[in-house]
């Protein structure tokens, strides 16, 4: 291990890198080095993941309604008619099945009013269940955290309607997970090819004379140039644009918009509707192109002339290779990279740095892998301070790592974190969640932030989060502050000192009185309630809310 690895910055290195530092963690890391485990992060292999893929098929999660029963007619095809028998209930635990299920299966649910609501909404919470459960259980944490990254990036509210609940699985594994790592281009096609992206902004139905605009200003605003890049208040026409006379654009504006919707006129899916020749197609939320609503006319994006009567699918691809290879492009993912696993104001010479590697790996299949080896690996990143606020989830899936609990999240867990401000897959504009510290750090936010490892044991959450207290503290530390030492160093590193270390061990011992050599006794339930009790409170210190 290069001696410049001391301990003390692998665990900050590590902590802004991942869902939170654990003992098990550490030691890989130590024993790789910090390069060597970087390397292995960024070339994950499921197959060594066999605990978390151990977990995710064991985890069960409840169901739970009345099945009104239909007559034999009904059965048949016909109109439904309800009979007078008693409704059957649905009441089970029920594994993880449509996680790995093809689109098209999941998919066949849409628009089936026989189907009840909440086997489709069953679509996007087995999805949130396997966010909860890897963030916490995943060995390959680098992944983990870049799939929440891209999530928010190219944000869906998945209870915008059924269409986005049930394509949520598939966009989840298919598009951001299977790109995490990969290249930007290939995710960007994935993401606007996608049922979940197609329903959510309109595209499904966009057909020429107009073209619905959403994904198109989206796709420029959010997915690739940024707002910054912006330029309709400097000039309106695509010749003023400067370096577009050249070719090279400096930014877009709103015709690049309009031309780029007209561009993606005819990308739909299958959603069982009949396609241009009068044939009913398949309920199978699949992508596919309808060349009858494609604008066929020429265009022009970003200074590039296209010729008119292209079909449908080469227009739409054209802009997504304009944009996608676009220094504006490189430069502003690079940007939202280095403030998601940097710092709030990350430093301009590392994002030009990874903006560089991001045009120099742009046909690369591992690009993002590149140019996060660039950020994770260069002194800006070595040198930063732990400033940056941890998100709900981070701060959970930190808490239950640090302590070495065995976790199997339910819908309970979504709704703690809905109160701490973070809806996971549901936050309801493109934009995504806030990248600032700021947003986290409202009084309510904070207060339920506090109370969540108090929550997690209370009776009535027994079975989501099993805690081993009392099994994971040494038997040689046999007095308070040995004890509060021990927590402390694995939630925060280091010892607390001072009022909050004299509070700590008033907590540990139940008694006013304690002292750091205060002999640590009792029968196994109270010490064990008792640390709990302490380390809940050290993960609410304000050491433990940064990484």
């Amino acid at each position: 291990m290069p001696a410049t690895d001391a301990p003390s910055d692998l665990r900050r290195w590590v902590n802004r890198t991942t869902f939170g530092v654990s003992p098990a963690l550490l030691e890989e890391v130590t024993s790789a080095g910090w390069e060597g485990w970087v390397q292995s992060q960024l070339a994950p292999n499921d197959k060594a993941d066999s605990d978390c893929l151990k977990r995710l098929k064991n985890l069960r999660l409840h169901i739970e309604y009345d099945v009104q029963p239909m007559t034999t007619a009904a059965a048949a095809g016909t109109k439904p008619m309800m009979t007078a028998k008693a409704a059957v209930k649905v009441n089970e635990d029920r594994p993880l099945k449509l996680l790995d299920q093809p689109l098209e299966k999941t998919f066949s649910m849409y628009g089936v009013n026989e189907v009840d609501y909440v086997e489709k909404s069953r679509a996007m919470e087995e999805v949130m269940m396997s966010a909860l459960l890897r963030a916490v259980h995943s060995r390959w944490q680098v992944r983990e955290m870049l799939v929440e990254f891209w999530h928010n990036h190219f944000n869906v509210n998945a209870e915008k309607d059924e269409s986005v609940l049930l394509a949520m699985p598939a966009y989840d594994r298919d598009v951001i997970r299977a790109q995490a790592l990969g290249n930007f281009r290939a995710m960007l096609q994935g993401v606007a090819q996608s049922a979940a992206m197609l329903f959510y902004l309109d595209g499904v139905e966009s057909k020429a004379s107009p073209a619905n605009e959403n994904f198109a200003r989206e796709l420029f605003e959010l997915h690739t140039f940024g707002a910054r890049n912006y330029l309709n208040h400097l000039c309106t026409k695509w010749r003023e644009v400067p370096g577009a006379l050249e070719g090279k654009p400096a930014g877009y504006i709103d015709q690049d918009v309009y031309e780029a919707a007209r561009a993606f006129t005819g990308w739909t899916v299958e959603n069982g509707n009949e396609d241009d020749d009068g044939v009913k197609r398949p309920n199978t939320g699949r992508f596919m192109v309808r060349e009858a609503w494609h604008d066929p006319y020429q265009k022009r994006v970003l200074g590039v002339e296209f010729d008119s009567q292209r079909p449908a699918l080469e227009d739409g691809l054209r802009v997504i290779d304009l944009v996608a290879r676009h220094p504006a492009t490189a430069h502003f993912i690079s940007e939202k990279l280095c403030r998601r696993f940097v710092s709030d104001e990350p430093p301009e010479t590392l994002v030009k740095k990874a903006a560089a590697e991001f045009t120099a790996a742009l046909d690369a299949p591992d690009q993002i892998a590149r140019v996060m080896k660039v950020i994770l690996l260069s002194p800006e990143y070595r040198s930063a301070p732990a400033t940056k606020f941890k998100r709900p989830l981070e701060f959970l899936a930190g808490y239950l790592r640090a302590v070495g609990a065995d976790f199997a999240p339910r819908m309970d867990v979504v709704y703690q974190l809905d109160e701490m401000g973070q809806r996971l897959f549901r936050w309801p504009t493109p934009t995504g969640h806030p990248d600032s510290s700021g947003y986290w750090q409202s009084g309510t936010f904070l207060l339920r932030r506090w109370n969540l490892p108090l929550v997690l044991r209370d009776e009535s959450w027994k079975g989501i989060a099993a805690f081993h207290f009392l099994t994971l503290t040494p038997a040689d530390c046999t007095t308070a502050g040995q004890v509060l030492d021990h927590w402390s160093g694995r939630l925060l590193g280091g010892k607390v000192e001072g009022q909050s270390r004299a509070a700590l061990l008033q907590v540990l011992m139940d008694d006013d009185d304690a002292k750091d050599d205060s002999e640590f006794s009792g029968d196994d339930k109270d010490r064990d309630a008792r640390i709990g009790s302490c380390v809940a409170l050290i993960a609410a210190s304000p050491e433990f809310q940064y990484r």
